[in-house]
């Protein structure tokens, strides 16, 4: 016996806000997601301790094509503009 729902919603799906958001299918950005997420762990979860880790993992995604070149002040990272970010690339 099938049941059948006849209040249900239909699922509408909304893109993001700021455009799509690839997976890093070819690890590019590992290292730096990493360091991210072992700050993070050690702190806590509190991401306000783990700015500059997010910063250059950020940094990394827009320097591969990952996701959309923004500036820094519309991220968040407006105190942080003059600090410049070191990413290691693995090619």
């Amino acid at each position: 016996m099938s049941s059948m729902t006849f209040s249900q919603k239909i699922f509408k799906p909304t893109p993001p806000e700021k455009g799509s958001f690839p997976l890093d299918h070819e690890g590019l950005c590992k290292t730096s997601m990493v360091k991210y997420m072992k700050c993070l762990y050690k702190e806590n979860s509190k991401n306000s301790e783990c700015r500059l880790e997010a910063k250059e993992y950020l940094d990394c995604r827009m320097n591969n094509n990952l996701m959309a070149r923004e500036e820094w002040s519309r991220l968040g990272f407006q105190d942080l503009e003059s600090e410049t970010v070191s990413v290691d690339k693995q090619n």
